[in-house]
């Protein structure tokens, strides 16, 4: 058999394989850095054998806690994925399989490839009420895209949605995806949101970390959502060229979409920024649980800490250099992180996909609804 993962995305590193009860391979770090969680790649091998492949260094991964519910997702075509009994054990995540087909591919979520989003990106603007913009070429010679669905007016709310900064989050992209559609779809809810607010869209921050098969960081080995507080212009283009645009567009609203490798729920963290921002928020994430039976409001970052007492979320330091909180701190606006889970939605557990790509697109879809009770 025969592992392959050269392509957008792909990342493993091969071990051995000339036994399939014992195929054996390893998590490859991000380009210049030490993260190390994402996984895509390809077998060509013989059909109706059982097969044993062991990611051996899962324990040393960058958020090896994730493993312990967490279920692998294969597909035959690429566009149709699925999920596998996984177990983690001592370290190792063991995938044990029959596959039916003599090509199958592995990933840590569904992928969006940079294909797609051109496509995606390219069709949009067949619609008048959208255009398209590349704010820079990467230093890999990826477009950096911005969609703006509507038509700028002074009366109008700036509404931002930035999605994808780490790059293996792929259901961030989905999100996004969900949402272009919907707002691109005619109806009277989409014509009267559009006569208030024009959208500002980036579905993929980091081309380059997605097409190099990255978990977290750029090419130049940058977290993103790090970098907010004083982006270089040379090593983190994505961050700067943003800013540079919201100077001058204005935010009134954005929402960060991100994964979450640990936390079994879909929720909603805004920024510090008062006690108004705080009800707005709150208001926001109530109204999006009527709209979407995948969001919730009991459980985030703080309340899963204080529940099953474990480190997650991030320090007060880094908030600073996040995007939220650069929007709030310089908007004066709300401005929130809405995570969906890797594993699945313990709320409303799906055994054959877990949280999918197309669940991420609904709830894309689904969020205009809130963005518009909130501008109005």
């Amino acid at each position: 058999m025969n592992i392959c993962y050269d392509f957008d995305s792909g990342s493993i590193a091969v071990i051995s394989t000339t036994d399939i009860d014992n195929i054996q391979v390893a998590l490859r770090p991000d380009n210049n850095c030490t993260t190390r969680q994402w996984f895509h790649f390809r077998c060509q091998t013989k059909a109706g054998l059982p097969h044993t492949i062991r990611i051996v260094n899962a324990g040393d991964s960058s958020f090896a806690n994730a493993w312990q519910r967490y279920q692998v997702m294969a597909s035959y075509d690429r566009e149709n994925w699925f999920r596998l009994p996984t177990t983690y054990n001592s370290g190792e995540l063991v995938i044990r399989h029959t596959p039916i087909e003599d090509s199958i591919s592995y990933a840590y979520f569904t992928p969006y490839d940079y294909a797609r989003q051109q496509m995606l990106v390219q069709a949009s603007p067949q619609s008048d009420i959208c255009q398209l913009t590349s704010l820079i070429t990467t230093a890999d010679g990826h477009s950096l895209d911005m969609l703006t669905i509507g038509k700028a007016a002074p009366h109008k709310q700036a509404i931002w949605l930035i999605a994808r900064q780490h790059p293996g989050e792929t259901m961030a992209q989905w999100f996004a995806e969900g949402l272009i559609h919907q707002l691109l779809t005619p109806s009277d809810e989409v014509s009267s949101l559009l006569e208030k607010a024009v959208f500002y869209i980036v579905p993929n921050m980091n081309p380059d970390g997605g097409v190099r098969g990255n978990h977290r960081t750029n090419s130049h080995g940058l977290n993103l959502n790090r970098q907010w507080d004083k982006p270089s212009k040379t090593r983190c283009p994505e961050v700067y060229s943003v800013q540079q645009m919201m100077q001058q567009t204005g935010v009134d609203l954005l929402l960060d979409i991100h994964g979450e490798e640990e936390i079994p729920y879909c929720f909603i963290m805004p920024a510090n920024g008062g006690e108004l921002l705080a009800a707005q928020a709150e208001r926001f994430k109530r109204d999006f649980v009527s709209h979407n039976p995948d969001m919730q409001t009991e459980i985030d970052y703080d309340s899963y800490k204080k529940k099953y007492k474990r480190c997650c979320g991030v320090s007060c330091k880094d908030k600073q250099s996040m995007a939220t909180q650069y929007v709030t701190g310089n908007f004066d606006c709300l401005a929130m992180v809405l995570e969906m889970p890797f594993i699945d939605n313990q709320n409303r557990p799906n055994a054959s996909t877990g949280w999918s790509a197309s669940r991420s697109v609904q709830l894309g879809a689904d969020v205009i609804k809130p963005i518009a009770t909130f501008i109005g």
